[in-house]
């Protein structure tokens, strides 16, 4: 039975993040100018956030920022330098951002 061993050892989320071409994402916030006015929380972070949600089953922007907050240590793999707070919009760079 051939067993793959290509993400062996990595968290499902980091998984996910690694199949995601971060070039054409970089390229896509470029063209819509969707990282304009955000100095820290760069397109690929939220994007990052967003599959964190929808994976640990997050229901308010609260519990994420909490969530993030104290499992700071654990969650390195991400890749993120910094975490959302809890007055960050998440609605309004998401519909920048796929429209």
């Amino acid at each position: 039975m051939y067993k793959s061993n290509k993400f062996s050892g990595y968290p499902i989320i980091s998984q996910v993040i690694k199949l995601l071409d971060g070039a054409e994402i970089n390229r896509t916030a470029f063209e819509y100018k969707t990282d304009r006015y955000y100095k820290h929380f760069k397109t690929m972070d939220h994007l990052t956030t967003m599959v964190y949600v929808v994976l640990s089953g997050c229901n308010s922007l609260r519990e994420l920022s909490s969530i993030m907050l104290a499992c700071e240590g654990r969650i390195n793999h991400l890749g993120l330098q910094r975490f959302p707070s809890k007055r960050f919009r998440f609605e309004e760079r998401f519909i920048s951002c796929i429209r």
